[in-house]
C-alpha cells in the first residue's frame, strides 16, 4: 500500500521501484470466468520466485476483453492476495476518461502502489492528446504513475513526447516498450536523470553499460513466471543484480540464453501470426506448462492449437531448470515437495508432475478420445485411460492411450489404468513398460485374488520396467477383496506400496451393485491408512462409485487425488459418457471444500493471540518453519517427519493454508505425540502452527 503523498511520489519511485517485476495474465475459467483462485495461486507462483511486485490488467492482462466489473474484480482479488506486503500496480487505461478515472480512484482505494497509463486508443493521434489525456487521470489521483509507450495503443510517443509526459508531477517514469531500440536508448538518454525508464528487455543493460546510463527496474515482463522455478530464479537473479549495476554476462549465457532464445522465437512467430498483436495466447500456454494458470484467451484472439502447444513444450521441456530432491534437512527453511500425484520421496518430479497447489486432485476415468476431451474441458487436474468392458477393469488399448496423449497438452496428467493384473511378473512388466514408452503420466497395477508376496514381486518388477523414465507407479487393492476368495487385504495398502517400490497407491472397488468405497472401508480406516502413507512421502488416491455426498467424507481424509466416473457423467451412470459440465461442478465442489469455503467438520480452535516464540528459544535449542504453502499435505507430513528425525531438539512451526491440510498436521502431531503449542491466524488466511516434538523438554 502506498505509504506517500503525491509530491513525494518520484522520490518514492526512485527508492522503490527497483528489481523484477512481473506482468500477470488473467486466468480464465473453462466457462470463461476470471479464475481468481487461478489468479491468487499465480500470485503466490511469481511470488516464490522473489519477484519485487506485480501489474494486473495490462495488455497481457486482456484488459480490453474485460468488462468493467471484471477489471475491479481482478484489481480487488490482486490486492487482497498481496495484501500490503507485495508491490503491485493496477493498468487503468480505457478509451473513456472517466473511467479512467475511476479505475484509478478504485486502485487507490484498493491499496494500490501506483498506476499504469497509456494512450486513450481510438482516437488518440497526436502527442497533445496524450499528454493531456494522461495530465487529468493524474491530477485525479495521489497515486504514482508509469506511462506505457506500446504501439497496441496504436500511437507510439517519442521521447520527446515522453519528457512531456514525465513532467506531470506524480508521472514518475516510462515503460518503454515500443520494440523501437532506438526509442529506448533515446528515451534512456534524454529522460532517464529525471524519471525512471524501464525498457522490458535484457538488451538494454548491454546498452546502458555501453552508453552510460543505468535502468534500476525492470518494468515488467513475463520472463520470470516463464523462466524460473521457485528452486532455479535465474532470470529473476539476473534481473536483480543488473538492474543494481552487475551485469553478468557469462551467468546469463549460461543460464538463460537458450531459453530467451526459444522465447523470442515463438513471441515474434505469434505476433506475426496475429498480425502484430502481442502472444498472449503463447505466455499463457507456456505459463500453464510451468504450473500457473491460463485458461482460454478471449475473442478476438485465438489459443494455441494442440499441435502448437505439443511443439512449444518439446522445446522448452529440455531448457526448464530442474529441482534437486534432497534426503535430509539442509536448510532452516524446509519447503514440502510441489504437489505431484505418485510422487515418492526418493525419486525427482517428473515433468509432467510440476503442477502447483495443494490438497485433492481431481482424477476422471474416460474409455475414448471424446470422454478424455470432456473431463479435460471441465478441468479434471488427472484423465485415467482404462477399459470398462472387459472384466473386472481393463486396460485401454495403446492406439487410444497413444492418441489422447497427443490431443491433451503434455504439461497435463494422463494416467493409465491396467486394471487387475495376473500374477505374472514379466507379463504386468511389460504392460508397465508399454505404457511408460507412451508417456503416461502414471500406470495403475491392480490386485484382487493374488496373495502378498507374489503382489510385491509383480510391482517390483514393474518399477524395474520404468528404469529412470518419469512415468509413476501406483499400487492398487479393491476395498471389496475380501469378497472374493483368496482375495488380498486391502487394509495391507500401505505396506504393499512400500514393499513393491510405488510412488503411490490407489484404493477403488470392482463391485458395482450401487455400494461404494464407504461401504467396505469406513472414514477412521481410509484416513489412518492415507495419514501413514503421507508420513511416508507417498501419494493417495481413492475412488469407488464416489458421489457428490462423499465429498465431505473425503476432505475429511483429504486424500491427494479423488477419482471419480459416474459422478461426472451425463446421467450419472457410468454407462454415460463423461459430461464437461458435470465434471466442472464436482470440480468446483472440490474445490469448495479445499479452500474451508464448505466446513466439513466442527471448526478447529485457533489462537489469534501470541505467537510461541518466546517458548521456542526458551525450551529448544533451534527453531525450524517448514513453509507448506502450495504444497501437497504428503509433503508437509514427509517434511515434519524427517525434521523430527533429525532434530528433536528444534520448536518446528508450520505454515500452512490449505484448510483440509491443516487439519491433518495437527491430527497428525496429536497421533504421533507431540505438543501443540500454539496456532496464529493470519491476515492472509495462512495459519501458523508451533510444534513441540516428543521428546523435548519433556
Amino acid at each position: 500500500m502506498a505509504g506517500y503523498r503525491k509530491h513525494e511520489a518520484q522520490e518514492w519511485a526512485w527508492q522503490t521501484l527497483k528489481g523484477q517485476w512481473t506482468t500477470l495474465v488473467t486466468p480464465f475459467t473453462p466457462d470463461n470466468r476470471v479464475d481468481t483462485e487461478g489468479l491468487r495461486s499465480n500470485i503466490r507462483h511469481v511470488q516464490s520466485l522473489g519477484v519485487r511486485g506485480g501489474g494486473c490488467t495490462w495488455n497481457m492482462g486482456e484488459f480490453w476483453s474485460l468488462t468493467e466489473a471484471e477489471r475491479r474484480l481482478v484489481m480487488d482479488t490482486v490486492a487482497d492476495e498481496a495484501a500490503g506486503r507485495w508491490l503491485i500496480g493496477a493498468h487503468v487505461t480505457d478509451t473513456s476518461l472517466k473511467e479512467s478515472i475511476a479505475l484509478a480512484e478504485h486502485a487507490q482505494d484498493r491499496g494500490f502502489d501506483l498506476l499504469i497509463i497509456a494512450p486513450s486508443y481510438m482516437v488518440t493521434k497526436t502527442e497533445d492528446q496524450v499528454v493531456d489525456f494522461v495530465a487529468q487521470v493524474a491530477d485525479s489521483t495521489d497515486l504514482a504513475m508509469m506511462f506505457y509507450n506500446s504501439p497496441q495503443f496504436g500511437i507510439t510517443i517519442s521521447p520527446q513526447g515522453l519528457k512531456r509526459l514525465c513532467a506531470i508531477p506524480n508521472v514518475v517514469g516510462v515503460k518503454e516498450a515500443s520494440f523501437n531500440q532506438q526509442i529506448s536508448i533515446e528515451t534512456h538518454l534524454l529522460v532517464g536523470r529525471d524519471a525512471i525508464i524501464s525498457t522490458p528487455d535484457e538488451w538494454i543493460f548491454h546498452k546502458a553499460r555501453e552508453l552510460g546510463f543505468h535502468q534500476q527496474v525492470m518494468f515488467a515482463n513475463t520472463s520470470d513466471w516463464r523462466f524460473d522455478t521457485p528452486l532455479h530464479n535465474y532470470y529473476t537473479q539476473f534481473i536483480d543484480r543488473a538492474t543494481a549495476g552487475d551485469l553478468d554476462v557469462e551467468f546469463y549465457n549460461r543460464h538463460l540464453k537458450d531459453i530467451k532464445a526459444l522465447s523470442d522465437k515463438w513471441w515474434g512467430g505469434t505476433m506475426k501470426k496475429t498480425g502484430g498483436a502481442l502472444p498472449v495466447s503463447m505466455c499463457k500456454a507456456w505459463g500453464e506448462m510451468m504450473g500457473m494458470a491460463g485458461g482460454s484467451v478471449r475473442a478476438p484472439l485465438t489459443d494455441l492449437t494442440d499441435e502448437q502447444k505439443g511443439a512449444l513444450w518439446r522445446e522448452l521441456e529440455p531448457l526448464i531448470p530442474r529441482p534437486t530432491v534432497s534426503r535430509e534437512p539442509q536448510r532452516e527453511v524446509i519447503h514440502g515437495r510441489p504437489h505431484a500425484p505418485w510422487l515418492n520421496g526418493n525419486r525427482e518430479p517428473g515433468r509432467h508432475l510440476d503442477l502447483e497447489g495443494s490438497g485433492m486432485m481431481l482424477l476422471v476415468s474416460a474409455q475414448n478420445k471424446a470422454e478424455a476431451l470432456e473431463a479435460d474441458r471441465g478441468g479434471a487436474d488427472i484423465i485415467d485411460l482404462k477399459n470398462l468392458q472387459e472384466a473386472l477393469v481393463g486396460s485401454a488399448h495403446p492406439s487410444l492411450v497413444r492418441e489422447v496423449r497427443e490431443i491433451i497438452p503434455p504439461h497435463k496428467h494422463v494416467s493409465v489404468t491396467l486394471g487387475v493384473v495376473p500374477n505374472q511378473p514379466g507379463t504386468v512388466a511389460m504392460a508397465v513398460h508399454a505404457a511408460t514408452m507412451m508417456d503416461a503420466t502414471s500406470v495403475k497395477v491392480g490386485f484382487q485374488v493374488a496373495d502378498y508376496e507374489t503382489a510385491v514381486e509383480v510391482l517390483r518388477e514393474s518399477r524395474a520396467a520404468i528404469g529412470n523414465a518419469e512415468t509413476k507407479l501406483i499400487g492398487s487393492l479393491f476395498a471389496d477383496n475380501l469378497l472374493f476368495d483368496g482375495g488380498l487385504d486391502p487394509h495391507l495398502m500401505v505396506q504393499l506400496a512400500k514393499d513393491g517400490e510405488c510412488d503411490g497407491f490407489l484404493i477403488d472397488t470392482l463391485t458395482k451393485d450401487g455400494r461404494n468405497l464407504f461401504d467396505f472401508m469406513p472414514e477412521p480406516v481410509l484416513r489412518d491408512m492415507v495419514m501413514e502413507a503421507k508420513a511416508a512421502g507417498l501419494s493417495t488416491a481413492l475412488s469407488g462409485h464416489l458421489k457428490l455426498e462423499n465429498l465431505d467424507e473425503l476432505a475429511r481424509i483429504n486424500p491427494d487425488i479423488v477419482g471419480v466416473r459416474g459422478a461426472v457423467c451425463s446421467s450419472g451412470e457410468r454407462d454415460r459418457a463423461v459430461a464437461w459440465e458435470a465434471v466442472a461442478y464436482f470440480k468446483e465442489q472440490l474445490d469448495l471444500r479445499k479452500s474451508g469455503q464448505i466446513d466439513v467438520r466442527a471448526p478447529v480452535g485457533v489462537a489469534h493471540n501470541g505467537n510461541g516464540s518466546g517458548n521456542g528459544h526458551q525450551n529448544g535449542s533451534g527453531w525450524t518453519i517448514i513453509d507448506g504453502r502450495g504444497k501437497n499435505c504428503a509433503g508437509v507430513i514427509a517434511a515434519l517427519s524427517r525434521q523430527m528425525e533429525y532434530d528433536r531438539t528444534s520448536f518446528i512451526e508450520a505454515i500452512l493454508h490449505d484448510a483440509l491440510n491443516i487439519y491433518d498436521v495437527i491430527y497428525w502431531t496429536e497421533q504421533a505425540g507431540h505438543k501443540l503449542l500454539t496456532q496464529r491466524k493470519e491476515n492472509d488466511g495462512t495459519l501458523r502452527v508451533l510444534i513441540q516434538p516428543y521428546g523435548n523438554g519433556r
